[in-house]
């Protein structure tokens, strides 16, 4: 797991899709569309090193062929055989990291090939129907904070982001809230790094952000009592950093706007109030975030009514 970017920060408050690039490796500058089914087909290749650079070269150029999640999807076995390397890792992820083997930047680039698959609504409504998400939740579970075991978290929650490309498809929050997704999101606000947390947090936002998913998560006082103290940590969180993430804060205030359209949720937040957001301690993130005082103020208009 050598040379991992040091920063694998994206503004996920943009609904940007790009999430952290594949690791430099020799690969070719312009591929074509054949070449491309020639790195799938090589997916199933016996010889590692054969299977190494297709994964790669696959990684890399994703985002170019609209067409390379159909291919992963559809071909014979491919999906299989990734998720097959996805549940070696599963061993490797409960002690700190001494073996630089490679492992886990393959699987880290599996991961990468999967959010394609869930981009897309013709793959990501199959990917449902197979009930794959359950094989990511392991991943975001990770008790342990090492540089290669975060990046598999990161990977992990991108998979389940890219679930939630707008417009928010609301049977994808239902599989979500059905296979308790939020629990799965809990450790990486715990103990991840800051790309963990805002990829976590950007979860519960949009899932929030749906009639069902804030029901879901209003309706039982425990679940509500969950989300309020994983967001006040996160706002603690944030007054240790040097300097305060913007997209991390935007998206725990938005979230706490969202809660406050519940009457019930609002009972809550008027009693255990995120005092944070009120005492000036994030003056200078909201001056500079116009969206996340237009949040705060949602927050207080509503907290406002009976």
């Amino acid at each position: 797991m050598v040379n991992l970017p040091d920063s694998l920060y994206e503004d996920y408050t943009k609904l940007k899709v790009n999430f952290p690039p594949a690791l430099d490796s020799t690969f070719l500058p312009s591929p074509d569309l054949r070449m491309i089914i020639k790195w799938v087909d090589d997916l199933h290749s016996n010889i590692p090193s054969t299977f190494d650079f297709a994964l790669q070269n696959l990684t890399i150029h994703r985002k170019k062929f609209e067409i390379l999640p159909r291919l992963l999807w559809e071909s014979n076995c491919t999906v299989a055989m990734m998720l097959q390397e996805i549940m070696k890792i599963y061993a490797h992820t409960s002690r700190p990291v001494y073996s630089q083997n490679g492992m886990y930047h393959r699987v880290y680039n599996i991961l990468l090939l999967f959010q394609c698959i869930t981009h897309y609504p013709e793959t990501r409504n199959g990917f449902i129907t197979a009930d794959m998400p359950n094989y990511f939740y392991p991943l975001m579970d990770i008790n342990l904070t090492d540089k290669p075991l975060e990046c598999l978290r990161l990977g992990a929650l991108g998979v389940i982001a890219h679930m939630l490309k707008p417009p928010v498809d609301v049977a994808v929050v239902r599989y979500l809230l059905n296979t308790n997704c939020l629990e799965h999101c809990t450790k990486a606000i715990e103990i991840g790094s800051t790309e963990s947390k805002t990829l976590a947090v950007f979860i519960f936002n949009k899932i929030l952000s749906t009639g069902e998913g804030l029901q879901y998560c209003c309706v039982l006082p425990d679940r509500f009592f969950l989300i309020d103290d994983l967001l006040k940590k996160l706002l603690v969180y944030l007054t240790t950093m040097p300097t305060p993430c913007p997209s991390l804060f935007n998206l725990v205030v938005g979230c706490y706007a969202k809660l406050s359209y519940k009457p019930r949720a609002r009972r809550g937040l008027r009693r255990y109030l995120p005092a944070m957001l009120f005492n000036g301690r994030f003056a200078s993130l909201l001056a500079a975030d116009p969206v996340a005082e237009g949040y705060r103020q949602e927050l207080i208009k509503n907290l406002e009514m009976k």
